[in-house]
């Protein structure tokens, strides 16, 4: 049995202690450093050991926990969340570097940032659903004082916000939870939290009955919508972009929508089959309004960071319509789509940060001619926002077109024209916010700033070449996901054997 993922977790757990136990600033951010590297390695490891063509659940851990409970400590991947681990180690290693200069708290800054990083690998891990919440309910800590105590002017307000939506969707996500937990019992009259025996249970209708699985489906559902989030469950998302600190809004961005995406295919698809249909449509309708709706929020907004907060809105929509598109290549459009906004809405967080430490301001209209004096920044924000519009060459077009195209064949026409008519509203925000902060005249109040930090330049560098990759090489991702798109369509309810777990 392999101990790669619980390595992977522990390392940033223990370095996230010794960072915050450490009064040195220099050590405080090394630290976090190492403990983000080791990881990233790891979990490179595990990417080039991955069996693309295999259906089982690879680098499986299993032991008991609290046997007389059903609760056990399991782990694993597949094409589902081998990606967004990767993700995930990317990200939190280019989040400390960006932070390198902060000042406030390093130790504590540091700390949460790993503390984060131990709970989104736990999510994307976790084959057990008491596991699978704890690690949900992890993350919600480093966020609320990530916001709390290095945010803006509105910090308190935002945090709390933040707290209450997340925590109260959570709260009924493991009502759901229990549900299941209660209602099924295994061969030996026992309990159990595995996730997998319980989602092969659900497709039983003498286990559970339609109108109990149809409650349980709508918890569990919330729970995931209100963190990618969807609309109308969104409204958390832009106070708590504009006020958190810009690694927050990274890591808000990057990795903590994607654990509502994440439950879209690991819980809520396999359970489609079994529960009514008016719910697939109730998500395309979800997916298509959040596509339109955060496109048109972002056109109208003043703050470039708010923006970017309804940018998000709008492309985890396209990760909704293509779950329930119910297409192989719709499926895996919607799982690279994960992958590829959370590059990319890194580079856009950090485009919003520099310009806000470095000129003081992040409203557009008063800005203008930045790259007169920011060059090198204004180049890496110029790529970041056009990857974000889906130009081709970049992972964000692969992205779409994927999810557009296999969406195709079970959308109805003005469904797509709709989309359509999204699409080009956020190539219209993306321009126009580029055109109006980086070129035209340079304001004079501007003559004397500098150009971002070598460190923000690296994170933001490293980014862009990661986005044009896998927009030239999607397949080095996509192909892991193949095999897990076509189970969740044609086999969404996997045996347990067919996992690996047992």
């Amino acid at each position: 049995m392999s101990n790669e993922i619980s390595l992977m977790i522990a390392i940033p757990l223990i370095g996230a202690v010794l960072a915050f136990l450490t009064r040195s600033r220099g050590l405080a951010r090394i630290v976090a450093l190492l403990a983000s590297l080791a990881p990233l390695i790891i979990s490179l490891q595990m990417y080039m050991g991955f069996d693309k063509s295999s259906k089982m659940m690879q680098y499986v851990e299993s032991y008991d926990w609290v046997p007389s409970l059903g609760i056990k400590y399991t782990l694993g991947v597949d094409g589902i969340g081998m990606p967004l681990v990767l993700l995930s180690t990317i990200v939190s290693v280019l989040v400390i570097v960006y932070s390198w200069g902060e000042n406030h708290r390093p130790n504590q800054f540091f700390a949460l940032l790993l503390l984060n990083e131990v709970g989104v690998l736990g999510v994307f891990t976790a084959l057990d659903f008491f596991l699978f919440y704890i690690f949900w309910e992890i993350v919600l800590i480093p966020m609320f004082f990530l916001i709390g105590i290095w945010g803006g002017p509105r910090k308190d307000y935002a945090a709390i916000k933040f707290f209450i939506y997340t925590h109260v969707a959570s709260l009924v996500m493991l009502i759901s939870i229990f549900a299941l937990y209660f209602t099924y019992r295994t061969p030996e009259g026992l309990h159990t939290m595995d996730m997998l025996t319980l989602l092969q249970a659900t497709s039983d209708t003498t286990i559970f009955p339609t109108a109990l699985l149809n409650l349980i489906f709508l918890g569990l559902l919330l729970g995931f919508l209100v963190k990618m989030p969807a609309f109308p469950f969104h409204t958390w998302l832009p106070d708590a972009h504009v006020e958190a600190p810009t690694a927050g809004s990274v890591v808000l961005a990057a990795l903590l929508l994607k654990m509502g995406g994440y439950g879209l295919f690991r819980v809520i698809m396999p359970m489609l089959p079994s529960v009514s249909d008016m719910f697939v449509t109730l998500l395309a309708v979800i997916g298509v309004i959040s596509i339109v709706y955060g496109g048109f929020m972002a056109l109208a907004q003043k703050d470039i960071k708010k923006l970017v907060a309804y940018s998000s809105v709008s492309h985890m929509g396209y990760v909704t319509l293509g779950a329930v598109a119910l297409t192989t290549m719709s499926v895996q459009g919607a799982m690279f789509q994960q992958f590829s906004h959370g590059l990319i809405t890194c580079v856009l967080f950090m485009s919003a940060g520099t310009i806000q430490h470095t000129v003081g301001t992040r409203i557009i209209a008063d800005l203008g001619g930045l790259a007169d004096r920011m060059p090198r920044f204004a180049f890496l924000m110029l790529a970041g926002f056009l990857a974000s519009l889906g130009l081709p060459g970049m992972s964000g077009f692969v992205a779409e077109f994927l999810v557009l195209t296999g969406s195709y064949a079970t959308m109805p026409y003005y469904v797509l024209f709709v989309i359509f008519a999204g699409i080009a509203v956020t190539a219209g925000y993306h321009l126009w916010a580029v055109q109006k902060v980086m070129f035209g005249p340079i304001l004079k109040k501007y003559l004397d700033v500098h150009d971002a930090h070598s460190y923000e330049l690296l994170s933001m560098s490293l980014l862009i070449l990661l986005v044009i990759l896998f927009g030239v090489q999607p397949g080095l991702i996509t192909d892991m996901m193949g095999v897990a798109a076509q189970q969740l369509i044609y086999d969404p309810v996997m045996t347990l054997s067919q996992m690996g777990v047992i």
